[in-house]
């Protein structure tokens, strides 16, 4: 976080855990520099905007944005920041990808970084595996590759799913 800080880059910090959220703030005043806000399921809605408007203006405070995974899942812009830090990985890969969508969104000037955080030897590198198969899986079954082992879904296989 101070090497982010010191190139004037502005950071995300997620969190599926808002008690996680809650130990990084209390650690962030030891930091020169790191001004923060925090949105998680307990900022109002009407509250949301400031924060987000607030953390994209350039070369203001907030430097970091910590934000609970559910809160920052949906219609967030967060183009002011470029580094996001996945402190711990969800089963479901896709909050993840909205996570990152947040930053990478048109307006975004610089260069984006994502660090993802898993301890070795726990239960996170099994999580990253399940998350690598579910990826490999929509994929495939999105994809139009003639080569892939499951091939697009057609008309046909989804008449049955909706009883038509």
């Amino acid at each position: 976080m101070e090497e982010i800080l010191q190139k004037n880059d502005k950071m995300i910090v997620v969190s599926q855990w808002t008690n996680t959220l809650d130990i990084l703030a209390s650690r962030l005043s030891l930091i020169h520099g790191a001004t923060f806000s925090m949105v998680t399921g307990n900022v109002p809605i009407k509250e949301r905007q400031g924060i987000m408007d607030s953390f994209n203006t350039p070369n203001s405070d907030p430097k970091i944005l910590l934000l609970s995974l559910t809160a920052g899942g949906v219609g967030l812009n967060l183009v002011g920041g470029n580094h996001l830090l996945l402190i711990d990985i969800h089963w479901n890969p896709q909050l993840e990808v909205q996570a990152q969508d947040r930053i990478y969104r048109f307006g975004q000037r610089k260069n984006v970084f994502i660090y993802k955080f898993i301890c070795k030897d726990t239960i996170e590198e099994r999580i990253k595996q399940l998350q690598e198969r579910k990826l490999t899986i929509a994929e495939n079954v999105l994809s139009s590759d003639k080569n892939s082992p499951v091939s697009k879904l057609t008309l046909n296989d989804l008449k049955p799913l909706f009883a038509l």
